[in-house]
């Protein structure tokens, strides 16, 4: 009844679904009366339907199949569906009737049958028709009765836009399910974040969300449909019917979360990529609430009159002339996506700042002013409360991330609005009667969106004016459990369904507030609402127990499959500590040298492939489980997890590395930088070490690793091969004898960049995801840039002193041959201008005092 190619935002080729008598369909039932029933084969997008008539019983399985090149490559795209019919029991008479009409049914195409194929021809699309059984054409439609027995099985497929159509032959067709069928349910099972949560029996209807959202998401560009429909009313009867083919901005930090959740980084880096592409393409200034599928600016809103609308609901609309209202709570949620990108993955492309601090300067001047808000509101504007808690989202995400990679802004400036927008709005938003936030400055009415303030960190769960405005959310826009948007007027006629998603968000709040029980009854409350296949759209008529608006909703899914990960994780922190049992492991380690690699390796591997390997898996753990809540990397939970296991087998493999293979300077200081990091990372997870390497006595100088034969600690690693074997600050002697054979591959010309760059376990952490050979050079400059401007050098320049590492106490002679030389290195890598500037000048008189080094593991720092 619904169908759209050859891209789910082209116009429809089958649009009965919006218009029963026009609009064209693709029929394959029984003839007789029948009931039925369907549901996806587990694991997988590939539908079944069985229908049962007095005679006998019919399976029906649909699918549209993945091109066997990869879906990625667009030059050899399929659009293509299959229809199998095979007869279980008994005898069937089956009816076939396809009426296709292209355009949004605007256009009756031209039918030819060449054999046996039927070529439905238009202006610009063309669709071929074929089956194992005869298909007749009659004027504008294609039809066929068939008489089924038991174990008899037709084909049927419709191929799009293909010049070279085939017969439909049932070898082919069973070979493409099968091919179909294991692609979903690889892509399913595939983590590449190597999540473990246990998500039980909600576990069936998380994989259907998660295969949901991968339908709606449009390989090429990364983007993701809000929905697979357009014109499905709010109200049945009523003109809250939109277009919801296209991909929302605000719709980015949410998705990001429930696909990383999901364990598929693929999807996740193609949508920040098309975020970036979008913000370099446009600037901040232009950046629009919505986009095509492929980055269009252009949505121009069409009613189309000619179609009845679903249950005669119009107008029927294409396009959505939202996409030129002002939102500026859009700016919070890129810098959210953002700042999550750079937990998951440990690091914030350094090309990408500039746009990203263009957002924070942005916002800076504009949260004063009014917008249309969340819901894109046709009446307005308005000072929506929402929309003023997402600029300040934006500059304390801009903060953290300024903060954490020394990036250069002006954060004093970013720090006073946002204090100034918290004031504001705790002033003008808080409505002291309802003791609430409201939906915008001067007005009473509530606003589900205002969940979102302790969600998103502007207050905590528990304080009272968040908890208060939970309660008094519940018990004004509440009805049966399930929760309204707002209940005030918004310039449109009618009224709407119960928004499904702000219940997700109210379920959030339960479970921040540690209210479990009552979070899972109304998450279970929900799923029961969820159609036969376990998919859900926007909306819900409570009275009538039925779904609205378009279908199926992603931000719909996405507030599922959220939800349901945070009342896991909570259901898991009430059971007994892991942490206990880490510290008796702990506890057996107070001395002695620990070998970490202890094991056979299962496969020979080159240095440069093995050392990839490991920190790419190293990576993928600490984005796994960076705690977004406490803002830290939790090394300490991580030894329990399959992935720890594996990254530990993968380390077996350093025993049987040639180190021969490291002939250049640059292939040297790139393999042993990354093994320092990787092996500190280790160490701290096999010890169950939760704040600091300090918990550990002589932690760097116990923790090793055996390479090719050979015996490393990190203190090996740094002072013996990376700085030439020179003495350390703690010792009177170099760590390498005469005859050690490890002396064979020191660094002997000292880079003193290497300090910056090994600190992967610090709150100093570069945004370098493996050093390299090829790029070593900016790789280490990032390094330096981002030590000294997170706080490794701080200049009073009113005191004239500066502040900077105790590494430069340490490694004085490393940095230059007195003070000034030293000051002069640190200025060459400040952001600051005024400040490199000065230091420079005046290198030789300004003070020098040493801070308290930070052996901290990775945190951010708001």
């Amino acid at each position: 009844d619904w169908l759209c190619l050859p891209y789910i935002d082209s116009p429809s080729v089958f649009g009965a679904l919006l218009d029963e008598k026009r609009g064209g369909y693709f029929s394959v039932s029984p003839i007789h009366y029948w009931d039925s029933t369907a549901e996806y084969i587990e694991k997988t997008n590939i539908l079944i339907t069985r229908f049962r008539t007095r005679s006998g019983i019919l399976y029906l399985t649909d699918f549209m199949t993945i091109p066997s090149c990869g879906e990625d490559h667009m030059e050899k795209e399929q659009h293509e569906l299959y229809r199998i019919l095979e007869v279980r029991k008994g005898n069937v008479a089956v009816q076939v009737l396809i009426e296709p009409r292209f355009n949004y049914a605007a256009e009756v195409p031209f039918l030819e049958q060449k054999g046996d194929i039927v070529i439905a021809m238009g202006k610009k699309d063309r669709i071929s028709f074929c089956a194992t059984r005869d298909l007749h054409v009659n004027k504008s439609r294609i039809s066929a009765v068939w008489d089924m027995r038991k174990g008899e099985k037709v084909y049927i497929r419709m191929n799009y836009n293909n010049e070279k159509s085939k017969n439909c032959a049932p070898r082919e067709t069973e070979k493409a399910l099968l091919n179909t069928e294991t692609y979903w349910r690889n892509w399913l099972e595939r983590s590449e974040t190597v999540m473990t949560i246990d998500l039980g029996d909600y576990q069936q209807m998380v994989d259907r969300s998660a295969l949901a959202l991968k339908l709606l998401y449009f390989s090429p560009t990364g983007t993701i449909s809000a929905a697979a429909t357009t014109s499905l009313p709010e109200e049945i009867g009523g003109e809250r019917n939109w277009d919801y083919r296209f991909t929302w901005i605000r719709d980015t930090a949410f998705t990001l979360q429930a696909l990383f959740n999901l364990g598929h980084l693929t999807e996740v880096e193609g949508y920040l990529r098309w975020i970036e592409k979008i913000i370099s393409e446009h600037g901040t200034e232009k950046l629009q609430i919505m986009y095509g599928l492929r980055g269009e600016e252009s949505l121009p809103e069409l009613e189309l009159e000619y179609l009845e609308g679903y249950k005669a609901s119009k107008p029927v609309r294409i396009g959505n002339k939202a996409a030129e209202q002002k939102q500026i709570d859009i700016y919070g949620e890129i810098m959210d996506a953002a700042l999550k990108l750079s937990d998951y993955v440990g690091k914030i492309d350094r090309n990408m700042w500039p746009f990203l601090r263009d957002i924070c300067d942005h916002v800076v001047q504009q949260w004063k002013e009014k917008d249309h808000g969340i819901w894109e509101i046709r009446g307005g504007p308005h000072h929506f409360v929402y929309s003023k808690v997402m600029c300040w989202v934006a500059l304390d995400r801009g903060i953290a991330i300024s903060r954490r990679y020394g990036f250069p802004s002006d954060i004093r400036k970013w720090e006073r609005v946002r204090e100034d927008i918290k004031d504001e709005v705790l002033r003008k938003g808080f409505n002291a009667s309802k003791q609430a936030f409201v939906q915008h400055y001067n007005t009473d009415s509530l606003d589900s969106s205002n969940l979102l303030i302790p969600i998103c960190g502007f207050l905590p769960f528990d304080d009272p004016r968040a908890v208060s405005t939970l309660e008094a959310t519940r018990k004004e826009l509440s009805h049966g459990g399930l929760l309204y948007r707002y209940t005030s007027g918004d310039g449109l006629g009618g009224e709407e369904g119960a928004f499904l998603l702000c219940t997700f968000w109210l379920i959030d709040n339960l479970i921040g507030l540690g209210r479990l029980e009552e979070a899972e009854a109304l998450l279970r409350k929900i799923e029961n609402i969820s159609n036969h296949v376990g998919l859900f759209s926007e909306e819900y008529n409570i009275t009538w127990h039925e779904q609205l608006g378009n279908f199926p909703q992603a931000f719909t899914h996405i507030g599922y499959i959220n939800s349901v990960v945070a009342l896991c994780k909570a259901r898991g922190k009430l059971k007994e500590d892991k942490t206990k049992s880490e510290r008796i492991h702990l506890g057996k380690k107070l001395f002695g040298k620990i070998l970490l690699n202890e094991g056979e390796p299962a496969t020979q591997m080159s240095s440069t492939e093995v050392i990839k390997r490991l920190k790419s898996s190293v990576n993928i753990l600490r984005g796994s489980f960076f705690n977004t809540k406490e803002g830290r990397v939790s090394y300490e939970m991580m030894r329990h997890s399959d992935a720890y296991n594996e990254y530990v087998q993968l380390t077996y493999a350093l025993k049987k590395i040639d180190l021969a293979d490291l002939k250049t300077r640059e292939q040297k200081i790139a393999f042993w930088i990354n093994l320092f990091n990787v092996i500190v990372i280790h160490g701290v997870i096999e010890l169950g070490i939760r704040d600091s390497v300090k918990e550990v006595r002589n932690f760097f100088g116990r923790v090793q690793y055996k390479i090719a034969d050979m015996l490393f600690s990190p203190d090996d690693i740094e002072h013996g091969i990376l700085r030439g074997n020179r003495r350390p600050p703690w010792s009177l002697t170099r760590l390498f004898k005469k005859k050690d054979e490890r002396l064979y591959h020191t660094v002997q010309e000292i880079d003193p960049r290497i300090h910056f760059a090994l600190v992967c376990a610090s709150s100093s952490c570069p945004p370098i995801e493996i050093y390299t050979e090829e790029n070593l050079e900016e790789e280490l400059t990032v390094s330096g840039e981002t030590f000294l401007n997170a706080g490794g050098a701080i200049l009073e320049k009113e005191m004239n002193r500066i502040s900077i590492s105790r590494i430069f106490k340490w490694y004085s002679d490393d940095f230059g041959k007195n003070d000034a030389d030293r000051l002069r290195f640190i200025a060459s890598y400040l952001y600051n201008r005024e400040e490199r500037s000065f230091i420079e000048e005046h290198a030789e008189k300004i003070k020098i005092a040493y801070q308290e080094y930070d052996w901290r593991l990775n945190r951010s720092k708001n």
